[in-house]
């Protein structure tokens, strides 16, 4: 199994693969093969699969990593992140609701994403509830548009984990005000993801993973991702008649029940299995640590 990551050094966006539980630097190897350095162009050119078979032949140069790096999102800019609404019965119910009879989404700004182990930032003004969400994040692989469910996980490059952090105050005044969700979903560092991606053909089956949040040890969300009212395969082929999915567009496929809020201080860990644990301490400025609303 390998796992591929994006870090950055000295200002640098590089890129690596975690191999039998030891990380290795790929870049100089990725460039001087393959004329590309980062995870998307690699997913865009079809030739991903290119990659791991020239790490599995040992014909890619794996360089050691460096002591001190900063992670960055698998794909840091993607084109599209598109996120799924209480697509699990008990988190919607947790809310008062009930899940969607049909896939129901809404959109995402890539300014808003950071990597494991920075961190998340809540501003000094935002009060009431910021809630963590963790979610199996799929990243697509191929150009997708009104494509059937059957195949439709064959255009999926690879899954990784996001945290869809969610401030409550401000989403129950645009829901009331009958606004989108775009405020309270996107402020910067509002979606960790990462560490890694995986590739799909090493997740025969993406509604069988066990999908854990932890805040400061103390598990909150346990479930799995079975639970999902609507399957992936089914979100990739809704989504594609609405709108033409590109290489590189991420799915958030909605979160389990237990969701609640980050205080200052927090350390909130993200974790699905065979994905890694996405990990981001909470920065929030004292006396601004919200209540329930």
């Amino acid at each position: 199994m390998m796992r591929f990551f994006a870090f950055e050094l000295d200002g640098e966006t590089r890129l690596g693969v975690e191999r039998a539980g030891v990380q290795h630097d790929i870049t100089r190897g990725a460039v001087r093969d393959f004329g590309k350095r980062l995870l998307i162009d690699f997913i865009a050119a079809d030739e991903l699969d290119a990659l791991i078979a020239a790490i599995e032949d040992a014909s890619l140069l794996l360089e050691e990593m460096p002591g001190q790096f900063g992670w960055l999102p698998p794909i840091p800019r993607p084109g599209k992140i598109l996120a799924m609404v209480q697509n699990y019965r008990k988190h919607a119910a947790e809310f008062g609701n009930e899940a969607p009879p049909a896939p129901v989404w809404f959109g995402k700004i890539s300014s808003s994403l950071t990597g494991h182990l920075t961190d998340i930032r809540i501003p000094a003004w935002v009060d009431g509830r910021v809630d963590h969400e963790v979610e199996l994040a799929v990243v697509m692989g191929a150009r997708a548009k009104e494509v059937l469910e059957d195949g439709s996980l064959g255009l999926v490059a690879g899954y990784t984990i996001a945290n869809d952090m969610s401030a409550r105050r401000i989403q129950k005044d645009d829901r009331e005000n009958k606004h989108p969700w775009l405020r309270c979903k996107n402020f910067d560092t509002f979606t960790p993801m990462g560490p890694y991606f995986v590739p799909a053909r090493y997740v025969p089956d993406p509604q069988a993973l066990a999908i854990i949040c932890r805040v400061n040890g103390e598990a909150r969300q346990n479930a799995t991702t079975g639970d999902m009212v609507h399957p992936v395969k089914k979100i990739v082929a809704e989504m594609s008649r609405w709108m033409t999915l590109e290489p590189g567009d991420v799915i958030c496929t909605g979160t389990p029940e237990g969701v609640y809020n980050l205080r200052d201080g927090d350390v909130c860990e993200c974790e699905i299995a065979g994905l890694g644990t996405l990990r981001n301490p909470v920065q929030r400025p004292t006396g601004q640590s919200g209540g329930a609303t």
